[in-house]
């Protein structure tokens, strides 16, 4: 199949992307149509470099032109035509003097197109991995031609050598007849013996061209291996940051299987060259001269080989899998004394023969940072196990169950330190354990080592969420992912790369991250109500200090309100019908001018276990809007009705105490029951036995309260807040009243099981309703 054809059946991103690389006029996507097969017969690579190459695929280009434009003319195409000849006339006039600049041009195109091929191929072998950025994608394109190429390089210098070989035992077999003829001197005449010796001479020095043609390409060989080791390392330090990122919620893209390939392979032709440099360095045990060059060269350049060789090891061993617990915090690097957790590591060389050989032990703090009050701990668990390769995904070890306990030496056990003592607060020290094990391959020794990023230890899990802040700012700010005293000096963070890592929190728990709108609402809270562009924040106004005039600091707030979303709202957040961070004065603004009975979901900014609360607008006999907002809504009350109940059920008391639903549109204009509808509880049919008794339901009732709606000015929007701390009893004699769903039933057995005297109030339910036993 053709690249073009395959370009073809590409769909969604990749689809856009093909269609963003020829928005642009120079290279129009018909004439990439209909020429397809041509273009890509062309070496538009050579053509860049080859002046007259390229001017005759300029000539042939104008040629294909004319033809196409031919067959337009009798298919009396008069858009196609006008397309074509535009195309041509551009590209003569830009480029009849410079045709190495049209070569270019198509090339970077193809070059673009196989990225996008690439791209798509990897998003269909990892299907739940996110499509890496386009960069990415060229980077791992140019990698892999790169070990293709020196695989191919490699495979063409060992014929050499062979030739080489072959060559030499050509010689040392005439060599050695020449010398029996002069030793001997049967019939030999001085001639004869010239002729000989000339002939040798030539031969030798064939041999030694061919010497140094060998060595050469041995040079060129580690040239291009030099230069693919630094992209090697360029990829994994690029993965270790990626990692960083992925731990903190970045949806990106931690796959190691593309680089394992590529370390093994490199590694692999690296070997296979120094056992040829090997090979080299004993032909002239056989056969030498003055000035051999394989005397001299070998060793210097299996110095220079073992350099890269041993380098690529050591960047090969990683850890795949940070430390985590299996409960009852599913978020890594924040670690429980006493609690298991899991940890792995992975080498990137995953050669049969090592399989089973290569044990790994691990110790934390190998190097512990010189502070006061620093905490040491002990891990629990066994030790050493081997590599071994788990269902073909590579060579690997994970420890499940380790747990970590505290040393309690001297004043920096649990405890142990001060609130003004210069120690680290226990969020803000830090931990990591160090794998090591030995790598040994065809003669070759060598230790290896590698670390976890470093992690926060607690004793208690009513700190994990303070560490769980400490975490998010090292992996987000730290250059350095070995610095132990980074919270020592604690870096303030830019405001745009902190926005980013919040919406990771809520995309990575959910499946919707936040707006522009709602960071903004957070940019204020955190940067004051006129933030610049270079705005940073300091880490004490993150997590340490309260916000003004509230009991409790930023992260708390949002963490809580996270926990809130996924317990309770995850379904309607991730449909979009949750505005969530939004100010009052934004609220207003945006419901002073819809229709009555309009109503938006925003979060509580006073409540630290997090709330969420609804604003509707409605409008007086004067016509000025008056917007009305409930008290807010906690993990207490949702964990007994769903807001969406609350919402399809919610009763306002208006004149004479007669309840009415006030939510009728969600904001912009969305009726109410077409937003939640999906979400509502299912009526089930009532049994004989139940019907014994009088229907019922469990609704929200809140009592209005109006304080000086008289001086309320026309088109002024007042901000109304009604309580919902009240209990007012209903009694539903109609029997077409709704029926209560099993969820309700089980709920009021459940609270009437363990408590009979329960208060409803206290309980956050209002209006449970009942009639008396017919």
């Amino acid at each position: 199949m053709s690249q073009w054809s395959s370009l073809l059946k590409l769909t969604g991103v990749h689809q856009d992307q093909v269609l963003g690389l020829y928005s642009h006029d120079l290279l129009p996507m018909e004439v990439r149509q209909y020429l397809a097969p041509w273009i890509e017969s062309q070496d538009w690579k050579q053509g860049a470099k080859d002046c007259s190459l390229a001017n005759v695929q300029f000539q042939n280009l104008l040629e294909h032109l004319d033809t196409q434009y031919s067959r337009f003319t009798q298919e009396q195409d008069m858009l196609q035509k006008h397309n074509l000849r535009r195309f041509k006339l551009t590209i003569q006039n830009q480029y009849q003097a410079k045709p190495q600049k049209l070569a270019e041009l198509i090339r970077d195109v193809l070059r673009h197109e196989k990225q996008i091929l690439l791209q798509a191929q990897e998003a269909q072998n990892q299907p739940g991995a996110p499509a890496p950025a386009s960069m990415e994608v060229g980077e791992h394109w140019e990698i892999e031609q790169r070990v293709k190429e020196v695989k191919e390089k490699m495979q063409l210098l060992e014929q050499e050598v062979k030739f080489l070989e072959d060559q030499q035992e050509t010689f040392h077999f005439k060599y050695n007849n020449f010398q029996v003829i002069v030793t001997a001197r049967v019939n030999a005449s001085d001639e004869l013996l010239k002729t000989k010796r000339t002939e040798l001479q030539e031969q030798l020095n064939e041999l030694d061209k061919k010497r140094k043609e060998v060595l050469d390409q041995v040079k060129m060989l580690l040239g291009l291996c030099e230069t693919l080791v630094v992209f090697l390392q360029k990829e994994l330090n690029d993965w270790h940051i990626r990692q960083k990122l992925f731990c903190i919620g970045a949806p990106t893209n931690t796959c190691l299987t593309k680089l394992e390939s590529w370390v093994t392979r490199s590694v692999e032709v690296l070997f296979q060259l120094r056992r040829l440099l090997l090979l080299l360095a004993e032909l002239p045990l056989s056969i030498s001269y003055e000035l051999d060059p394989l005397k001299t060269d070998p060793p210097i350049l299996e110095k220079r080989l073992l350099e890269m060789l041993c380098c690529l090891l050591k960047i090969s061993f990683v850890v795949d899998k940070q430390p985590i617990m299996a409960y009852p915090c599913r978020r890594p690097l924040v670690l429980k004394t006493s609690t298991q957790f899991s940890v792995g590591a992975r080498l990137l060389v995953n050669l049969p023969k090592l399989k089973n050989s290569m044990k790994v032990s691990y110790s934390i703090d190998k190097d512990p940072p010189n502070m006061k009050g620093y905490r040491g701990f002990n891990v629990l668990g066994p030790q050493p196990k081997a590599l071994e390769d788990f269902q073909g995904q590579g060579l690997m070890v994970e420890y499940k169950h380790l747990t970590l306990k505290d040393k309690r030496i001297g004043p920096g056990g649990k405890g142990g330190k001060g609130a003004n003592d210069g120690a680290l607060s226990v969020l803000e020290e830090l931990h990591i354990i160090t794998f090591t094990t030995q790598f040994d391959y065809q003669g070759l020794k060598l230790d290896l080592e590698a670390a976890t990023l470093p992690f926060v230890v607690i004793s208690n899990i009513s700190q994990f969420v303070g560490a769980w802040a400490s975490v998010l700012w090292f992996n987000l700010l730290s250059s350095d992912p070995k610095d132990l005293t980074f919270f020592s000096k604690t870096p303030d963070a830019p405001w745009l790369l902190l926005a980013d890592a919040l919406s990771w929190q809520f995309s990575f728990t959910t499946k919707r991250g936040l707006n522009s709108d709602q960071l903004n609402m957070l940019e204020k809270k955190l940067c004051g109500t006129t933030p610049r562009q270079d705005s940073s924040v300091p880490w004490s106004k993150f997590a340490k200090e309260n916000m003004p005039r509230l009991t409790f600091t930023f992260w708390t707030w949002f963490d809580a309100t996270l926990n809130l979303v996924k317990q309770h709202l995850e379904d309607i957040w991730n449909d979009g019908h949750v505005m969530g961070f939004l100010s009052r004065s934004k609220e207003e603004s945006l419901l002073d001018t819809k229709m009555e009975g309009t109503f938006l979901l925003r979060f509580s900014e006073s409540i630290a276990e997090g709330g969420i609360t609804f604003s509707w607008v409605e409008y007086q006999e004067n016509g000025s809007p008056k917007i009305c907002s409930v008290h807010p809504y906690t993990k207490r009350e949702l964990s007994f009705i769903p807001l969406t109940e609350i919402i399809r059920n919610y009763q306002l008391l208006v004149q004479e105490n007669i309840p009415e639903n006030p939510l009728k549109y969600l904001y912009p204009n969305i009726p109410k029951d077409q937003a939640f509808g999906q979400y509502y509880e299912h009526r089930i049919e009532m049994t004989l036995e139940y019907q014994k008794y009088l229907k019922r339901k469990l609704i929200m009732v809140s009592e209005r309260q109006d304080d000086a709606q008289d001086s309320i000015g026309p088109g002024t929007p007042q901000h109304n807040e009604v309580d919902v701390n009240s209990l007012i009893e209903n009694l539903y004699m109609d029997q077409s009243t709704d029926q209560p769903t099993s969820q309700e039933l089980d709920r009021y057995m459940m609270n009437a099981d363990s408590d009979p005297m329960m208060s409803f109030t206290d309980a956050g339910i209002y209006a449970e309703c009942f009639g008396d036993l017919q």
